[in-house]
């Protein structure tokens, strides 16, 4: 989206896992993976912000509230109506 003030603004959403390495007490390295939804921001075609939102399989109305604050955020932001 292009606006009056001339730079093209977008936003992303994409599944996402987030992957952590751990070491564990006996010096093996464990590996987990966590499902979320990746929020992206770009101006002229460059990331510029992210967000990662955990989603769990039953979501609680905490975490869909989360999520709507997010997107709203990040819509916002592509509008030009809050800073990011």
């Amino acid at each position: 989206m292009t606006t009056s003030r001339g730079v093209s603004r977008s936003v992303r959403l994409a599944f996402h896992r987030q992957r952590v390495t751990v070491e564990m007490p006996d010096g093996r390295r464990a590996s987990m993976s966590y499902p979320g939804m990746l929020v992206s921001g770009y101006e002229e075609g460059r990331k510029v912000y992210e967000k990662w939102l955990p989603l769990a399989r039953e979501s609680t109305e905490v975490d869909d509230e989360r999520l709507i604050e997010a997107l709203h955020e990040a819509f916002l932001w592509q509008n030009y109506e809050t800073p990011r």
